[in-house]
């Protein structure tokens, strides 16, 4: 059985979106956050489930590693010395929080970074009565700040602290900080308020999870190194109606005197595929920016073909941009600090909904209208590239020497 497999087995109830129930009765502990770090409305994160977690310095102030390396590839973070605890401190706390509840709690992964934490989280069994993922996290924040005010008040400079107090205070609490004392409670926390969340629904989510991860310090280094490039820009008009996006990448392909739509029917067979790629790479090649959600697989044959060679794209996404944490995924990415990729999103807003969905039919046509309006050359569906050949190829031969020049 492969991986995907034994976590979709084991965790049938979150993958299906079943409430969990205790005694018949439906139990629903989420806590709800009125803010972008809300909560999934109705989901139980008292059940087994694999989350995604994410908190930020207060003030995303840069305390908790330094960047280091000298390419991309070789970006890495050192710990500082609160880093290491509060790395320390999130394996502790599951295996605390085991000890404690008899419910297994495990580390997968985790990336520390300057100003902010990635960690993996797995509840392997349904957590007793008042027990919930904010609580563990609430009581691993607030731990970290009390190491946090501890090193402030001692001094203490990298290696030189007791790594040994790791571990949540008896007064372990439902909202974080909720066991501070009345003197800690005017101190300012190490974390901002709230945390991000997401949920592992399907196969292949975990992987992709795993690779952001590890792809963090690299995508730090393009940002410090290239911040114009990855920089976003909201409201960002564009197109023949002026259409708003959230834009990232070159912006300067929009006033590109050539753009050229990339449209091709689903339904292709391999060879009509591999015409529409040849098709488009010609004029990719010839110094055209190629413009398109790039959903179809003939479209999406095209983006790999133009991506390979790094020529000028313009990707409209289906995914909203906006939100500290959101930017263009994988080579998407890529693409925009290396300057030959742009990435456009008409939609405002982003949720974990709005990634995980499926693109409906309504949002193809409109997404392929946005590629049209930031074109100056259309798309020709595969029937009319067909039409357009045979129309030349039935064409009287008009060369120099078969035109009759003499006079009447």
């Amino acid at each position: 059985m492969s991986q995907a497999e034994t976590y979709k087995r084991e965790n049938a109830a979150l993958t299906h979106g079943a409430p969990n129930k205790e005694g018949g009765k439906m139990v629903v502990r989420a806590e709800v956050k009125h803010n972008r770090l809300r909560r999934k409305e109705g989901h139980d994160y008292a059940a087994p489930g694999i989350y995604l977690i994410t908190v930020t310095t207060a003030d995303r102030r840069r305390i908790l590693g330094e960047l280091t390396g000298a390419s991309p590839d070789a970006a890495s973070i050192q710990p500082t010395t609160l880093g290491e605890y509060v790395i320390a401190a999130f394996r502790k706390m599951a295996t605390m929080v085991t000890e404690k509840t008899g419910s297994r709690i495990q580390v997968y992964q985790y990336q520390l970074m300057p100003d902010h934490f990635h960690g993996i989280l797995r509840i392997h069994d349904t957590l007793p009565e008042g027990w919930h993922l904010s609580r563990m996290i609430g009581a691993w924040k607030g731990d970290c700040s009390r190491e946090y005010w501890r090193q402030q008040d001692a001094g203490l400079t990298s290696g030189e602290h007791n790594k040994e107090n790791t571990g949540l205070t008896s007064g372990e609490h439902n909202k974080e900080n909720a066991s501070l004392t009345s003197g800690e409670h005017n101190k300012e926390s190490l974390f901002s308020p709230g945390y991000n969340d997401k949920i592992l629904y399907h196969e292949g989510q975990l992987d992709g999870w795993y690779e952001y991860l590890h792809d963090n310090p690299r995508r730090l280094w393009l940002k410090l190194h290239y911040p114009d490039r990855l920089r976003k820009i909201y409201d960002f008009k564009a197109g023949k109606q002026g259409h708003s996006y959230t834009a990232v990448g070159n912006t300067f392909w929009v006033k590109y005197p050539e753009r050229v739509q990339v449209r091709c029917h689903r339904n292709l067979t391999d060879e009509q595929i591999q015409a529409e790629v040849e098709h488009y790479m010609s004029l990719a090649r010839g110094g055209a920016v190629l413009v398109s959600p790039f959903i179809s697989p003939a479209e999406n044959a095209v983006y790999e073909a133009a991506y390979k060679e790094r020529l000028r794209m313009i990707h409209i996404v289906n995914r909203g941009l906006d939100g500290k944490f959101i930017y263009p995924t994988g080579r998407d990415l890529k693409g925009c600090s290396a300057g030959f990729m742009l990435v456009l999103a008409p939609y405002a807003d982003y949720s974990a909904e709005t990634a995980e969905k499926r693109i409906t039919r309504s949002q193809c046509l409109d997404m392929n209208g946005y590629a049209a309006d930031l074109s100056t050359t259309l798309a020709l569906t595969h029937e009319a590239h067909n039409k357009k050949e045979e129309s030349l190829s039935s064409a009287p031969d008009v060369r120099p020497e078969n035109i009759n020049t003499e006079k009447p």
